[in-house]
């Protein structure tokens, strides 16, 4: 027998042919659920939901378990992804519901490793840590296994810090050689036969051989790849140099998938408060639990309403477990009024432990989250230079979320640059035929360039304006909006200086942006590229787009509408029937102050205008305008320190209190 297989076809086919008892290790990372797009009928992860997702694979692993040998190990990698919701956008912790599942289905879980990513994907993300490492479940189906032999005789970490490979092959979700290698030193004896059931790129196989190749101690093994998708089957043959006599073609099997287990309610046994846990209401509650029991006991909190009561609508919960079991975790994941927006991992020792980000799951108000405020440098000084691009040409749009008629234009001249090569002042030529001087801003949402001050006193308001909750003037003591004479006055404090420009009509060719690219990604659907910014660049034009100076609260507009609206002594109703009937639910949005609650459009705000005599200032404030370069760079303010804190617990804690500093 050849030490490399490929068996080319589905991957319960493939396991339903090998022998049960022969797998030394499977180690895997199958595909995640709705993130790519394999272009085959039938494929994993293209599940309606994520149970069906779950059962699919727990059914799977199910026959996989009786493949492997008794003292076999089970090395499982695999990903989380964000979920779309109304409100809050939650982490599903897919990897950590899975794990459960299987456990109840009868696998060991012997250990979570952490692979963190030392040059992880950077994300534009705001309001969250950006997500840095991916979970490994060790699992195995006796407790005398390979992993706990090692694991008795050596001292090693469940941490892994590993940089993500680059590959030249077509294929878009690849692990690197090097986690893989780190993870089939740990116990598996000579001669092992290693299985990878989802093989894609062929990396597991790749780093068999390159542990059975290497120049120092090298550990013989063999391997067996499943691959259902063509292309992939003929990248692994010419990756690992497999031959077409070790390819075996394995007919379509189908298979029911297995009903999942259900984890039984939570029943308190005692009535729990916040006093027992010496918790206060805050914006911002950090509880790093020390004991197991001590967490479970908490759990009452979550379940009740006792700690939402205690956390403002738009504040965060920290939450600390002083391990990481599964069942701990899985209890986390599956709470129904809250909203995990991360799962941070700390360092300690040779293990780690979990703190969960939680909001709550409701749409009122989003959550405040102060990313300026934890920043970190990044490891290169970021200094962008664009003195040497040509702006001319650049493409320019009109978004359908600001304009009711959205339009594209041209960059035709530029009047003024910022130092560093970025144009300033800008001159645009319209589809339409009209041209307009337009403002390039370099980083929008600045509320440094807006001042509030009492409309009684003129004190400078810090504190100017809530959601629901009644704000005073802290020197005059008058209560602020609860009618149109009691609105903070707006100033704009950022005067521009606008160049003079005598209009000259002129003609423009539009610059093809996209870079002269012909590597893998040529052609690859949007769906397939990820987050990769080599990826993005490599097949995304630079261009720019309008943008709204301010980070315009939307919650105080719609205060501010509905008190002049009341002014002018009209309903909602009579309100809205000023404009045409298409607009029968778009008026109600922009009185709204929750998660549905929307901004005017600017052709709109000028009709809001006419019916409510409305403040210049506060037109300014919706209305003001800028173009941003559409483009993938670093932010000079610094970057996401990401959710792996490799740093004390009290570092960590201090970090945490920041990010609700407003």
């Amino acid at each position: 027998m050849n030490d490399h297989r490929i068996l080319y076809g589905d991957v319960w086919a493939g396991l339903l042919s090998l022998e049960d008892n022969s797998i030394d290790c499977a180690v895997t990372s199958p595909p995640y659920w709705a993130q790519r797009d394999y272009g085959f009928k039938g494929q994993i992860g293209s599940e309606p939901s994520l149970s069906d997702y779950l059962a699919t694979l727990v059914t799977v692993f199910h026959l996989l378990k009786q493949k492997i040998k008794p003292q076999g190990v089970f090395f499982l990698n695999i990903g989380d992804k964000y979920v779309s919701k109304y409100g809050n956008t939650p982490l599903a912790m897919i990897p950590y519901k899975l794990a459960y599942h299987l456990v109840q289905d009868g696998w060991i879980l012997e250990d979570i490793i952490i692979w963190f990513k030392t040059n992880h994907m950077p994300a534009s993300v705001k309001n969250r840590l950006t997500n840095t490492y991916e979970p490994i479940f060790v699992l195995s189906k006796n407790e005398s296994n390979y992993y706990n032999e090692c694991k008795g005789k050596n001292t090693f970490s469940n941490i892994l810090k590993v940089p993500l490979q680059p590959v030249q092959y077509k294929h878009m979700a690849t692990y690197p050689e090097k986690l893989i290698e780190s993870l089939l030193k740990l116990g598996l004896p000579n001669n092992a036969l290693v299985l990878d059931p989802f093989a894609g790129s062929g990396t597991t196989c790749k780093a068999v051989q390159n542990i059975s190749e290497g120049y120092f101690n090298p550990i013989k093994m063999r391997s067996i790849m499943i691959e259902a998708h063509k292309d992939y089957v003929k990248i692994i043959k010419k990756r690992c140099k497999i031959k077409t006599k070790f390819i075996e073609k394995i007919p379509f099997k189908s298979y029911k998938t297995q009903s999942l287990s259900k984890r039984p309610p939570f029943l308190a046994k005692e009535k729990k408060n916040l006093k027992n846990f010496n918790i206060e209401p805050n914006n911002v509650i950090i509880r790093i639990f020390e004991e197991p029991e001590e967490f479970r006991s908490f759990i009452p909190l979550l379940y009740d309403d006792s700690l939402i009561e205690a956390l403002d609508d738009d504040g965060i919960c920290f939450l600390g477990l002083p391990n990481h079991e599964i069942k701990d975790i899985f209890d986390i994941a599956r709470l129904n009024n809250w909203i995990i927006r991360n799962m941070i991992v700390i360092p300690q020792g040779n293990d780690w432990i979990p703190i969960f980000m939680l909001v709550k799951d409701i749409k009122s108000v989003r959550y405040k989250f102060n990313l300026d405020s934890i920043r970190i440098d990044h490891q290169f000084e970021i200094s962008e230079n664009w003195n040497e691009v040509d702006f001319v040409g650049y493409r320019v749009e009109r978004s359908q979320s600001l304009y009711k008629n959205p339009e594209k234009g041209l960059i035709g001249k530029i009047l003024s640059n910022y130092p560093n090569g970025l144009p300033h002042w800008i001159v645009v030529k319209w589809k339409s035929g009209e041209y307009s001087l337009e403002e390039v801003i370099t980083d929008s949402g600045k509320h440094k360039f807006i001042k509030m001050v009492c409309p009684e006193c003129e004190t400078e308001l810090t504190n100017y304006h809530h959601y629901k909750n009644i704000i005073s003037c802290p020197s005059c003591s008058i209560q602020l909006w609860r009618d149109v004479k009691s609105i903070p006055n707006l100033l704009e404090t950022n005067t521009r200086v606008t160049p003079e420009y005598k209009h000259k009509e002129f003609d423009v060719i539009e610059k093809n942006t996209k870079k002269d690219y012909n590597g893998k990604f040529i052609d690859v659907e949007r769906i397939n590229i990820g987050q990769s910014p080599g990826a993005r660049v490599s097949v995304e034009e630079q261009f720019f787009s309008i943008k709204r100076y301010y980070n315009v609260k939307q919650s105080m507009i719609s205060d501010y509408l509905n008190l002049h609206r009341i002014k002018k002594g009209l309903t909602k109703k009579e309100l809205t029937d000023k404009y045409p009937h298409e607009y029968k639910h778009t008026v109600g949005h922009w009185l709204r102050k929750d998660m549905g609650g929307s901004l005017p459009k600017f052709e709109d705000l000028m009709k809001l205008n006419e019916l409510l005599n409305l403040d210049q200032t506060y037109i300014n404030y919706i209305s003001r305008t800028g173009l941003k370069l559409q483009t993938v760079i670093a932010d000079t303010k610094g970057k996401n320190p990401g959710d792996f804190l490799d740093m004390p617990i009290s570092d960590v804690i201090d970090m945490l209190k920041r990010v609700g500093d407003y």
